[in-house]
């Protein structure tokens, strides 16, 4: 049981449709490079076959031409068709396959065609052996379709034959041996790239998560400065209203509570933020200082210079001052000057915060004086 399971995931391995589409761009990729190589190739001896030419055409010379003119226009055609299918950025499967399967049945029958002449003149039969190369090396289908049509090929040539003289020219256990091999080399082929594509997925995800990383804040899982400088959603002049804040003596309160403290309150505020500017873009632009982008109009948003809010836990109570700014930036330059707009409307909040008049510090020196 154990080796059939073995046998079913070698002959039909269980694929991610993104992995499935990786290996169907790449195989496209591949049909147009052999393609554009032999219609180069079949044009340019074409050419040459044409201009050294002499003497009338006959009827073998015919057929000859026919077939070239047939295998260039079908290697044009492939060329097209493959340009095509790559220019999406998501290929479909269903069309992947279906062209895959016309240039392979395509172009084993033309093969077949000129073996078949080969064969009856009694000379070697090249042209099947070549093109097999070819779909083994570049056309990449699953391991079962790859083996069903590989065998067809090989069936339909060796049958061919033997309506003409019972394939008396053909060694069998060599053309079986052949076969096999091709099959065999299709499978491993499809699993080779199937193990790239699965390392390369690993490794993008690897680096989308890096990146993901680098653009957030470890602390508040809000976005830092990184991602500002790289969202060009927010710079596409539409108005805008940029709010920066700040906790009032924060510093204070990792003196006398802690940092755990401190820190519980850094996530405080980035939770109560979504509540006060839903929809918003938020980001830690650096220490106790956030920065919230919003396109909603003001009437949407938290309305006041300042907002409290306390920590359960230390009991702990903080003050933030809010600066803001409205705009319609178009470019990134526009939108850091809309953000040192509001940069500056925060410290005129925190002038006033931190006075003697809204009981902030400069009322606690006084105090200190007359002591």
């Amino acid at each position: 049981m154990e080796i059939l399971n073995k046998i079913r995931r070698l002959i039909r391995p269980s694929v991610s449709p993104e992995i499935s589409r990786n290996i169907d761009r790449q195989s496209m990729r591949n049909i147009y490079r052999i393609s554009l190589a032999v219609l180069i190739l079949e044009t340019v001896t074409f050419a040459v076959y044409l201009l050294t030419r002499q003497g009338p055409f006959d009827q073998d010379a015919v057929i000859s031409t026919i077939s070239v003119l047939y295998c260039i226009a079908l290697c044009g055609l492939a060329t097209f068709l493959s340009t095509k299918i790559l220019k999406n950025k998501v290929l479909s499967r269903k069309a992947c396959l279906s062209f895959k399967l016309f240039f392979y049945i395509a172009f084993m029958v033309w093969a077949m065609f000129a073996d078949y002449r080969h064969y009856i003149r009694g000379e070697q039969m090249l042209t099947f052996a070549i093109a097999n190369l070819i779909m083994v090396c570049f056309v990449i289908f699953k391991p079962v379709y790859g083996m069903l049509l590989t065998g067809a090929a090989h069936l339909g040539l060796y049958f061919v034959l033997y309506a003409f003289d019972r394939s008396a020219n053909i060694q069998i256990f060599n053309y079986i041996v052949m076969a096999v091999a091709s099959m065999s080399c299709m499978t491993i082929r499809y699993h080779h790239l199937f193990d790239v594509c699965t390392k390369e997925q690993r490794l993008s995800e690897a680096n989308r998560l890096l990146e993901e990383a680098s653009r957030r804040d470890g602390l508040t899982g809000l976005q830092n400065r990184l991602a500002l400088e790289t969202d060009a959603h927010v710079t596409d002049g539409r108005p805008l209203t940029a709010y920066m804040i700040d906790i009032n003596y924060f510093k204070e309160i990792n003196d006398r509570y802690g940092h755990a403290a401190g820190d519980r309150i850094l996530k405080e505020v980035s939770t109560r933020l979504k509540t006060l500017f839903p929809g918003a873009h938020y980001y830690r632009y650096g220490g106790d200082e956030f920065l919230v982008l919003t396109h909603k109009p003001a009437k949407d948003n938290y309305g006041s210079f300042t907002y409290e809010i306390e920590d359960d836990r230390y009991g702990v109570k903080a003050l933030l001052s809010i600066g803001s700014a409205q705009g319609a930036p178009a470019s990134y330059q526009e939108l850091f000057d809309l953000i040192s707009q509001a940069d500056k409307a925060l410290y005129t909040v925190k002038e006033y915060t931190h006075s003697a008049e809204y009981g902030g510090h400069d009322r606690r020196k006084k105090q200190q004086g007359l002591q």
